[in-house]
């Protein structure tokens, strides 16, 4: 009888390296162990793109907090969803929350509140620097070094304390990363009131940087070799932080004026030499949040936004996620001119001139059509946009 788990592991890499399913990939590095240490890091695996596919919270569970790693995958070019995937997480602590994805990365947060990064195509695994390192945050600990809670100290002479459930729920607000490879990366946080920290791969501590004139970030990007954020009053900042250099504000930019409508999000989204502003917005007069999902969009040029009618043959895909920019040409499976979006509560596409696309002559939306079965619309974590990457 063959010895599967004992194959070669140039062999056992060149197999995995034909592979372009996705959950082919996944299913073969759960074979055993071997197979998964020998296709980590596979040089010999070049996966051809791939789109955005939905995380979801596992279909066993029910309603309320969702914990992770068990996930479902959905993806809407193939109409499919593949039920309880394990994502890469080898710890006894199975109480992961989903924060956000990027470069292939899915960002969670364990029990005590750290941050961790997971590749689930290729199993990697990289744990951030500890939030205490950030400022004003210090873990309550118990006598065996369990982390119990944590202090936030919110004047000199005011100090709130916090359990780690509520930590990772209120601490951060959003998260992108940028990355060559699993031992290459930067992420960059916006936490606690809109501050701006980044870490790189071998950092023990999380870096602050300071944003002009005091103002909250409220969303950061990587584009172009660099990362931007955008500030509450809606100018954008870009950061260099490459080299060792000290970060610093490259250029700021005043927002586009929207006195007609009530924004609901903001996210900054790269689409080719484009950094584009997507706004959620609403009528003023309409008074269903949950059923309205309109947006505009805004090109930065040297004069400030520029708002743009069209997308051309081009579908944007926003929530927690590093925004993602598609050719439609490319994969005609998504509609062109279209914002795909996730977020808790809501989950749909909405074509930028016409509004919200509902199923024809339906009021539940489906996946057939382009939405999620309603069981996921209110659940948390909130479903995220993920792009496989197999380095």
């Amino acid at each position: 009888m063959a010895d599967w788990a004992n194959l070669p592991a140039d062999l056992i890499r060149c197999i995995h390296g034909c592979l372009e399913d996705l959950m082919d990939q996944i299913n073969f590095r759960c074979v055993c162990v071997s197979w998964q240490h020998a296709v980590e890091g596979n040089p010999h695996h070049h996966l051809r793109p791939l789109p955005p596919w939905l995380i979801l919270p596992a279909s066993g569970h029910g309603g309320g907090y969702t914990l992770l790693p068990t996930v479902d995958l959905v993806s809407y070019a193939e109409r499919r969803r593949i039920k309880n995937i394990r994502l890469p997480w080898e710890s006894t602590d199975d109480g992961l929350v989903l924060m956000g994805s990027a470069a292939g990365w899915v960002v969670v947060a364990d029990q005590a509140a750290e941050l961790h990064l997971l590749n689930p195509i290729t199993g990697a695994h990289a744990r951030l620097p500890s939030i205490s390192t950030l400022p004003a945050i210090e873990a309550v600990l118990q006598s065996d070094g369990r982390v119990t809670g944590y202090l936030f100290r919110i004047s000199p002479n005011l100090v709130h304390e916090t359990s780690c459930e509520s930590t990772r729920y209120m601490l951060y607000d959003k998260v992108t990363v940028c990355s060559t490879s699993s031992d290459s990366w930067t992420t960059m946080i916006v936490f606690y009131h809109g501050r701006l920290a980044f870490a790189s791969a071998g950092d023990e501590r999380w870096s602050l940087l300071q944003t002009e004139n005091e103002s909250w970030a409220c969303h950061v990007t990587y584009h172009r070799g660099q990362f931007y954020s955008l500030q509450n009053d809606g100018s954008v900042s870009a950061w260099n932080l490459t080299d060792g250099a000290s970060p610093r504000v490259s250029f700021n930019v005043q927002p586009p004026r929207l006195i007609d409508v009530s924004i609901l999000d903001d996210y900054l989204v790269g689409s080719g030499d484009d950094l584009l502003r997507v706004s959620r917005w609403r009528d003023r007069l309409e008074g269903d949040e949950h059923r309205t999902l309109r947006f505009r969009v805004f090109r930065l040029d040297e004069s400030g936004w520029v708002a743009l009618q069209s997308l051309g043959e081009r579908a944007l895909f926003v929530g927690s996620n590093r925004g993602i920019s598609l050719s439609t040409v490319a994969f005609p499976d998504f509609k062109a001119d279209t914002v795909y979006y996730a977020k808790s509560g809501v989950v749909g596409i909405c074509h930028l001139k016409h509004g919200l696309i509902l199923p024809h002559g339906a009021s539940i939306p489906n996946l057939k059509d382009g939405f999620i079965v309603p069981d996921y619309m209110y659940s948390w974590p909130p479903p995220i946009w993920f792009t496989p990457r197999a380095c």
